[in-house]
């Protein structure tokens, strides 16, 4: 073997243990033939069911269309949730960063907030607001609104007052200032709320549509659970990962890679 194919060899070798999207591929693979084997030569189908029948529901629910109605639905749950968490939870962080009082005032009820089990908000909201889009809404904005706030809160505690006094120094605009020190400060954390925010506002939003709604994946995995269907329930839940990893990676990645592509630059200035 010639030195320049050992090398493409150990290349590739080396791509299988430390590139992370490898990693992760093979780690599925090896998930679905650990699966597969335990179902199949154990018998176990009934209870586990097997890549193959999950396989055949998913195709199953592309094929008539109703995985796109219940997708739906459950997103616009999850935008109406993730709204209002990203509302309260940025006033509040901002609010108790910025005043002695209100940090007095908010501290315990974010502390609590960040305790507060999912299933007790979603249960809840259910017996406040029965089955309406306003349940899973309030009961992912409960859960999710504390993280953000909190993110923001040490944010704006942590922002360099000698770059403000700086700025000022230098006649530098309140505006600009704002943008340059504050919003760039504050910035990092808040998205990394965000994305918390909106992964645990799916979490919550479909736990509370297996309390209280009539469509979306949360009714459908209690669907397929009332039916003793393990495959149903697999399947949904697999369709919703699904739709959960791509919107993170495939969205809020790429959105944060390029807001933060400012800080691998070296540039020097307020401009």
């Amino acid at each position: 073997m010639s030195m320049q194919s050992q090398s493409r060899m150990a290349g590739i070798s080396n791509s299988l243990v430390t590139n992370s999207k490898l990693v992760f591929l093979e780690s599925i693979g090896l998930v679905i033939a650990l699966w597969w084997a335990t179902a199949n030569v154990l018998g176990l189908q009934e209870t586990i069911s097997s890549p193959e029948l999950v396989a055949m529901f998913i195709i199953g629910l592309f094929e008539s269309g109703i995985w796109w109605e219940h997708l739906f639905d459950t997103f616009r749950r999850v935008i109406y949730g993730f709204s209002l968490t990203m509302l309260l939870g940025t006033v509040i962080g901002v609010m108790m960063g910025m005043s002695k009082f209100w940090e007095k005032v908010l501290q315990d009820y974010v502390t609590v907030g960040l305790a507060l089990p999912s299933l007790f908000a979603a249960v809840f909201a259910a017996m406040w607001f029965g089955v309406s889009d306003i349940t899973p809404m309030v009961a992912a904005a409960a859960i999710s609104f504390p993280f953000v706030a909190q993110e923001v809160y040490e944010a704006v505690k942590d922002i360099d007052n000698d770059l403000l006094q700086m700025s000022s120094s230098f006649n530098i605009s309140q505006k600009r200032s704002i943008r340059r020190v504050i919003v760039q400060s504050v910035l990092p954390q808040w998205f990394g709320g965000a994305r918390y925010g909106f992964a645990s506002s799916w979490k919550i939003v479909t736990l509370a549509e297996l309390v209280a709604a009539q469509t979306g994946i949360g009714f459908m995995i209690q669907f397929e659970m009332k039916r003793l269907s393990i495959t149903g329930v697999l399947g949904w839940t697999i369709l919703f990962t699904i739709v959960m990893l791509v919107l993170e990676y495939g969205l809020l990645r790429q959105i944060e890679q390029r807001m933060f592509d400012w800080r691998d630059s070296e540039t020097i200035g307020w401009g």
